[in-house]
């Protein structure tokens, strides 16, 4: 059962016991309420011990002879819009932890389809493009996660450079040329991405000077 479930099953607990009138049943199923706390109280740290004595001040009000409606109520609700405070940040972060794992698991997968095509001895400018193509489309994954959950989750730089470096070498080891390769990465990648992570000397040690010129020529590089 997950945080967001376990708030929400407490909340109905309260939601009964506060329609009960018989005291002893009232304060059996507080004590129910009160095992849920155990394990509320590792995802919300301090919040839980709070509502935990709110809950044993509920059992202490009904030991009272003199204990009145109206107060047993005021209670249960003070703690209830405490769970829902709650169950809002925790269903929040929920979902960022959850971003951040689907983040990490795309990201391994896609160096490792990556890897495996840049052992091939053998390819041709479509293996670039299945590459560029898988690259643009883990670039677009955590431009989503962004969205999503509210927390810049950008592709690290360190990756892009690593993809373009691979093509790069791959182009090299498949003896495509320059212009066809360039051509495509521009077309599936886009300008700014090749700004930002193409290595100008890497172009120049494999492909020579007039392929830097082009570069430079193409995305506005000085």
């Amino acid at each position: 059962m997950n945080i967001a479930d376990r708030v929400e099953n407490v909340k109905e607990d309260l939601g009964r016991v506060s329609s009960k009138g018989d005291s002893e049943n009232v304060i059996g199923n507080l004590e129910n309420i009160k095992s849920e706390f155990i394990t509320l109280r590792d995802y919300v740290g301090e919040n839980a011990d709070e509502l935990e004595g709110k809950i044993s001040g509920l059992a202490e009000i009904l030991n009272r002879t003199n204990a009145s409606s109206a107060e047993f109520h005021k209670k249960s609700d003070s703690i209830i819009q405490e769970l829902q405070k709650i169950r809002n940040i925790t269903s929040k972060e929920s979902s960022t932890t959850t971003n951040d794992v689907v983040g990490l698991l795309k990201l391994s997968e896609y160096q490792s389809n990556i890897r495996m095509q840049a052992e091939s001895k053998y390819g041709s400018i479509k293996e670039i493009e299945k590459m560029a193509e898988q690259t643009a489309e883990i670039v677009n994954l955590f431009d989503k996660l962004t969205i999503e959950s509210e927390k810049k989750i950008p592709l690290p730089h360190e990756v892009r450079q690593w993809a373009l470096s691979t093509i790069l070498n791959c182009a090299d080891r498949w003896e495509i040329k320059f212009a066809d390769m360039f051509n495509r990465l521009l077309e599936l990648l886009g300008r700014d991405l090749l700004k930002e992570s193409i290595r100008l000397q890497q172009v120049r040690d494999i492909f020579g000077i007039r392929a830097v010129d082009q570069i430079r020529s193409e995305l506005g590089l000085s």
